[in-house]
């Protein structure tokens, strides 16, 4: 603006009645003689007018700031003869970009100077001549923010003073500050009632001048008080930790919480600043180190435990029983589970064909590894039976996808398993051709159904384990596994729970050995999201010839079958559809047949 601008409003401000004109404006260059006598003349008629002046700060050895008189930016000479005091309009904000506080006075680095600075908002309180103590102040001074910006002062337009728009009573007796509140000035700081807005500089320097009327400024809590009480939060956490239970200590220690931040409020409202953030360091540092202890200790005495008992039972098992050692009392629980048996095929044979140590050291390979796997999946290891191996879920504690953990532990055996023949794991340590090597073919059954789990045996000796005809179902199904010649068999209860998340293939309505309800069986093929392109035709194919089979239309079903092991030759579903197919066009099965097939083995 044109300096006889800035006269003008300074003119009307005056004319209006107010008591104080800070005008936070830096003429710090002349512009021209007219100009600046215009406006030098109408800040010395007005007579109450403050002018800023931009101090060169320089940190002194106390901490404090002090002032260089030759680097301050101050208003030209001509235009600041009319006023007789100027403020520092210096504002620093903190590490965090945020302005909490200010120099109130700032003293010159000229040792034969006794001037010392005061703050622009200070300036402005003597000129009005309010008498308030300031001597106990913290230096610097903590502003004590009203309100959000632009929302706690009265703000008036300079256009619509210098056009006459505003009453004439609106300026009467008022301190009237004046500055740049448009962004693009770049007079703008972030304060603590910013909430991401910044405040213009003026509205800064008004807070300020508030805090000073109102005797409303902030001390910080001496640090004598500010040390005990980071004792006191320390002490009462550690005792509350090490001596009660966690669902105690933890509200304690939230309450300790609560309670520091309610009295930094208080404080707030009286005027002392309370730093929360070293208390709650402090209790949160207090409360971590205290149950790791705790915990440590616990630990010590759980793997000690844990140590013995993980030698006959899984460590599932163990940890069921050392969070709650109720469990080792005799006794079961019906629990809806899953139960996995897995054998090795042709083990009687292989075995006879072996040294005993060598049998026992290839036994152990395979077994160690298998179990890794069950509990990998979170199972439990029931018990080993010569080659075969039992394990379970959902016991002793709550696993809601126990048939699919379960089917995944199959999986991941057949999987480890036959990454396990091509490296000639099971070779004694010698790797030979391939046509030497020795391979192991494993079957696994999984059935999903009510069974009765807990300690079962004498007060001297019982075991962990799961009885019931679902489980010997299971075990059915495993051995059913030779007769389709598939590595891994599920029951329909087992394909329920896993819905279309397992690409399956329909063997066969069965009626196992002991039974007479038939049941369907599934061959599990992979997780439908890792199955092959020639996994997924498969199952297709087959499923397809599978139902012309159950319509009893044998003759396109070992047509369907044909095709199929002209693709997959080895297919030994397949190859068992085609024959029983075979056999019932020449012998059909009986009237109201179903497609179920009676096993009269186990």
């Amino acid at each position: 603006w044109d300096r006889t601008v800035h006269a003008d409003l300074i003119r009307r401000i005056a004319s209006g009645g107010a008591s104080v004109i800070g005008y936070d404006v830096n003429f710090s260059e002349s512009q021209n003689d007219a100009s600046d006598a215009a406006l030098g003349s109408a800040i010395r008629d007005a007579g109450n007018v403050i002018l800023p002046i931009e101090l060169q700060l320089v940190q002194g050895s106390d901490g404090y700031a002090a002032h260089d008189p030759k680097g301050s930016i101050r208003p030209d000479a001509q235009i600041a003869q009319g006023t007789d005091i100027l403020g520092h309009t210096n504002l620093t904000p903190d590490a965090d970009g945020v302005v909490r506080q200010v120099p109130l006075y700032i003293p010159s680095t000229d040792a034969s100077s006794s001037f010392i600075q005061p703050a622009f908002a200070e300036a402005v309180r003597i000129r009005a001549g309010l008498n308030v103590s300031v001597n106990d102040v913290e230096k610097p001074f903590r502003i004590n923010f009203p309100g959000a910006p632009s929302q706690t002062f009265p703000i008036i337009s300079a256009a619509d003073i210098l056009e006459g728009k505003t009453p004439s009573d609106r300026l009467a007796g008022r301190i009237v500050l004046v500055g740049a509140t448009a962004p693009d000035l770049h007079d703008e700081q972030l304060v603590p009632t910013s909430h991401g807005v910044l405040m213009s500089g003026v509205e800064i320097h008004a807070s300020i001048l508030d805090t000073l009327i109102s005797g409303r400024w902030l001390k910080p809590v001496p640090d004598a008080w500010q040390i005990a009480l980071l004792l006191f939060l320390g002490v009462c956490v550690a005792l509350a930790v090490s001596g009660l239970r966690s669902r105690w200590s933890t509200p304690i220690v939230m309450l300790l919480w609560v309670g520091l931040i309610g009295s930094a409020f208080v404080l707030f409202d009286r005027g002392w600043i309370l730093d929360v953030v070293w208390p709650t360091l402090v209790t949160a540092g207090a409360y971590a180190i205290t149950v790791v202890e705790r915990r440590a200790r616990a630990e010590r005495e759980r793997r000690a435990i844990k140590t013995v008992f993980s030698r006959y039972v899984s460590p599932s098992v163990v940890d069921a029983i050392l969070d709650d050692p109720s469990r080792l009392a005799l006794g079961g629980e019906r629990r809806n589970m899953t139960v996995l048996f897995s054998d090795i095929r042709g083990f009687t044979t292989l075995a006879e064909g072996m040294k005993p140590e060598k049998l026992v050291a290839l036994l152990n390979i395979y077994l160690n590894r298998m179990t890794e796997l069950v509990f990998a999946h979170d199972g439990v290891l029931d018990k080993y039976i010569g080659d075969a191996i039992m394990a379970f879920w959902n016991a002793p504690f709550d696993q809601p996808d126990h048939a699919r953990r379960a089917v995944a532990t199959a999986l991941a055996m057949r999987d480890a398993l036959a990454e396990m023949n091509a490296s000639q794991a099971f070779n004694d340590g010698k790797r030979g051709s391939k046509k030497d090597a020795r391979e192991l073919r494993i079957g696994v059954g999984i059935n999903t159904g009510d069974m009765v789990v807990g300690n079962i045996g004498g007060h001297n000796r019982y075991d962990y384990t799961v009885i019931g005809d679902n489980v010997n179902l299971a075990s059915r199904v495993e051995g059913l596994t030779k007769e389709y010649g598939v590595d891994i068999l599920i029951t329909g209860n087992t394909a329920a729970q896993m819905g279309s998340e397992l690409l399956v293939r329909h063997l066969d309505l069965v009626v196992v050995k002991g039974k007479t309800e038939p049941m369907m069986v599934y061959e599990a093929m992979a997780l439908r999201s890792r199955a092959t392109p020639t996994q997924l035709r498969l199952a297709a194919d087959y499923e397809a010839a599978h139902e012309l089979y159950i319509r009893r239309d044998f003759v396109a079903c070992t047509a369907a079958c044909a095709e199929i092991l002209a693709r997959h030759s080895h297919d030994a579903p397949t190859q068992l559809l085609l024959n029983r197919s075979a056999g019932f066009i020449t012998t059909p099965p009986p009237h109201g047949w179903a497609g179920e097939w009676v096993y009269t083995k186990k």
